[in-house]
């Protein structure tokens, strides 16, 4: 299966998630960390999912999925513990819906990477479905080489990208000024040093 890696907003965007249990759950988290307006089909699930109905979080159909649930929604998920219902979701999903079976990759088109988050950074591993342990013991890795340190690097650099991109000078120096910058934050960050 060939991927391309891409970034999405999701902010509003309608999504929903098949099953209620512990992979349900964190593909919930998820999709509510990215902004997307979040709607869980099961006819029950984890306390915590009821958790975050009663916020007003989420909706939740308490229900068993029905093709009808998903003609709306831009990206679907699913996540219940039947591989028969998981594939019944991705025959019954349009082609142009983003769909991520989670026991079944090859019948959706999306994936889920293992990512890591540092602010404005956000990296991504994934193993093509191979192994998603593998790919999160290699986002860890990630981790301690990219540490907490970098999300106030990046703040740092979008605000003078900024500053530079404003200024009235010719494209070249422009990018001259700007790869200036990245590698001031290179050495800022693999030496330890503040940023400024």
């Amino acid at each position: 299966m060939s991927h391309v890696p891409v970034m999405i907003n999701l902010k509003d965007k309608p999504a929903i998630v098949i099953g209620a249990g512990d992979v349900a759950f964190r593909k919930v988290q998820w999709l509510l960390e990215a902004g997307a307006n979040v709607t869980v089909i099961a006819p029950e699930g984890k306390e915590e999912l009821q958790a975050l109905e009663d916020e007003g979080r989420i909706g939740w159909k308490k229900k068993c999925f029905d093709p009808d649930d998903i003609w709306e929604a831009w990206m679907i998920i699913a996540a219940t513990d039947s591989a028969k219902i998981n594939r019944e979701v991705a025959e019954a999903a349009g082609f142009h819906q983003l769909v991520n079976i989670v026991d079944q990759s090859d019948l959706g088109n999306l994936c889920f990477p293992a990512k890591l988050n540092r602010g404005r950074l956000t990296l991504a591993v994934s193993t093509g479905g191979a192994s998603p342990h593998l790919a999160g013991k290699i986002r860890d890795e990630l981790a301690e080489q990219f540490d907490e340190n970098w999300e106030k690097q990046l703040e740092w650099l979008y605000k003078k990208r900024k500053e530079i991109k404003d200024l009235e000078v010719n494209e070249e120096k422009r990018k001259e000024a700007l790869k200036h910058l990245v590698d001031q934050l290179w050495d800022n960050v693999t030496r330890g040093n503040p940023s400024g």
